[in-house]
């Protein structure tokens, strides 16, 4: 009588894990239609600013500069926060700081920009968002070694 997911709820999903979960939703919402992705993420953008970064960390530093919106990225209390203002960037922002914070220090280390494109996420969204996303993912993989 179990679903999917219910033993899963004890245990921290890996990095694969999390990558595959979203690569099967997504793969799922673009099936029915391609603005169903970008509705779904325009919700998880709204909910990106539940718990977002501080205002005093929307620094030059913290900003994805290759997005056409504010959207800004750092690790606050030990865990990766972000805050955009555009819906669609909080949506795949929210996408990353979910997947980094369940990251453990072993994967942070060997993980590439590569491994996020299993997700294929990028590959949904517009050139200009591509950008911004990779970018995104950079900072976060150069603030994780820090």
């Amino acid at each position: 009588n179990e679903k999917p997911g219910d033993a899963m709820e004890d245990k921290q999903m890996t990095f694969d894990e999390k990558i595959k979960e979203y690569k099967d939703h997504l793969e799922a919402l673009n099936e029915i239609d391609s603005l169903e992705v970008y509705q779904w993420l325009i919700s998880l953008g709204k909910r990106l600013n539940d718990n977002p970064l501080s205002d005093i960390r929307h620094t030059e530093e913290n900003r994805v500069s290759r997005c056409q919106y504010p959207l800004f990225v750092d690790k606050e209390d030990g865990k990766f926060r972000a805050w955009s203002n555009a819906m669609i960037a909080g949506g795949y922002a929210y996408i990353l700081v979910d997947i980094f914070n369940v990251m453990t220090k072993v994967e942070s280390e060997k993980i590439t920009v590569e491994d996020f494109k299993k997700m294929k996420l990028d590959e949904m969204l517009t050139m200009n968002r591509q950008t911004g996303f990779y970018q995104m993912i950079e900072m976060m993989l150069a603030k994780g070694k820090k």
